[in-house]
């Protein structure tokens, strides 16, 4: 008995996950009521109730399913430009989810998230800092390629995927390898 009830309640959470990514394409999150999304699931709801409270709880675990999937995808990578095309490549394996996470959330606290995991993977910025590098100014960096490569992903997936995984990966990396290369210039400086 428990394999069928675990069966309807993927079944249940699939058609609310459905529905909602199809209500979301003429709605925001929003402005989609309960009673709208269990009508379009064809679910009552008290069954969409014993699953979630809010519609917003369903994209917070689609949310959380895409940052599980980027984080396997990079966990056996040691360099950025690997980590990058991964997460590219997870991006467009699942577009229509990838198009709703960057449209209806704040997504970049997502990708922030997986960025963020891998600062001790840039060996480029870790052997440039040095004694007279000061910790800020590495910080300033990591910030600054790390929200630049989430507004290209966004930019990109919003864009509808016009590019391969591979060519925006390739993209975002040359100019993270090029703002790597600024940090002797800013040390010169005295910043």
């Amino acid at each position: 008995m428990k394999a069928a009830n675990d069966r309807r309640v993927r079944y249940t959470k699939m058609v609310l996950r459905e529905s909602i990514l199809d209500l979301l394409k003429n709605k925001s999150l929003n402005q989609i009521s309960i009673t709208e999304l269990c009508k379009a699931a064809d679910v009552n709801r008290n069954t969409f109730y014993k699953h979630y409270n809010t519609p917003y709880e369903i994209i917070r675990e689609i949310e959380d399913e895409i940052f599980n999937a980027l984080m396997d995808s990079t966990k056996d990578i040691d360099n950025v430009e690997g980590i990058i095309l991964a997460s590219c490549r997870t991006l467009e394996r699942d577009k229509k989810m990838s198009v709703i996470i960057f449209s209806e959330t704040d997504s970049s606290s997502l990708l922030s998230k997986v960025l963020s995991s891998f600062r001790n993977t840039d060996t480029t910025l870790q052997n440039n800092s040095d004694a007279t590098m000061q910790h800020y100014l590495l910080n300033k960096v990591y910030l600054f390629a790390e929200q630049g490569t989430i507004a290209l992903m966004k930019d990109w997936v919003l864009g509808g995927f016009k590019e391969s995984a591979e060519s925006i990966a390739e993209i975002i990396s040359y100019l993270i390898q090029n703002i790597n290369g600024s940090i002797d210039n800013f040390k010169s400086k005295g910043l």
